[in-house]
């Protein structure tokens, strides 16, 4: 029987190392900042495929968060194969150039508790967390939104699908609730028809 837990446990310690389909190494430090997380440790080896930043706690032991310069094909690799293990990668903080952005990493079922993990709100708008929480799920359930990244006051998603014939009243809801990504982004409401249309990216923020 020993011998059958022996093995067992072999192939479980090799499962936990190769599940993300890579072997990057991870540090004494990284392991117990995992076990801290409550977090798999093939989870953080993922992310050392990625950097060798340092890993900080995101929030009240929340997650992860890491400076990184992303190589698209890779990240979103690695991004895809968290998600399905039940962890969240984001982008969690815009620098727009003048720095290195911030990455993090959550373990959850729901993708907009990105949202409100980063308390995104737009005040001078009169828009809370909980209401921009309730506009994006109503969004989700017409155009099916995966949420990239978010942060206080901006947040970024992909658009599986909107049907030609809504494109110009999602414009123009998206201009009504936050007019900032017209009036300081691609231009009119007319120019943000064609941005959706060409990205299928919703990309929002607000001043």
């Amino acid at each position: 029987m020993s011998k059958v837990l022996l093995s067992f446990a072999a192939v479980t310690l090799l499962f936990s190392c190769t599940y993300f389909g890579n072997d990057a190494p991870i540090s004494e430090q990284d392991r117990v900042l995992a076990d801290s997380l409550h977090f798999d440790r093939s989870a953080i080896s993922a992310i050392r495929a990625l950097t060798a930043a340092p890993l900080h706690i995101l929030g009240e032991d929340a997650g992860i968060e890491f400076e990184y310069n992303p190589k698209p094909g890779k990240y979103e690799q690695i991004r895809k194969k968290l998600r399905s293990a039940g962890y969240f990668l984001f982008k969690s903080v815009e620098n727009y150039g003048n720095l290195p952005d911030q990455y993090a990493m959550i373990k959850s079922n729901d993708q907009f508790d990105i949202i409100k993990l980063k308390g995104t709100a737009a005040p001078s708008y009169d828009i809370s967390n909980d209401s921009l929480l309730i506009r994006l799920h109503d969004w989700h359930k017409r155009y099916s939104l995966e949420i990239l990244g978010a942060g206080s006051d901006w947040f970024e998603a992909r658009i599986a699908h909107i049907p030609p014939a809504e494109l110009d009243t999602f414009a123009r809801e998206i201009h009504a609730f936050c007019p900032d990504i017209a009036e300081e982004g691609v231009g009119n409401v007319e120019d943000l028809v064609q941005e959706l249309k060409d990205t299928k990216t919703l990309y929002l923020w607000w001043d």
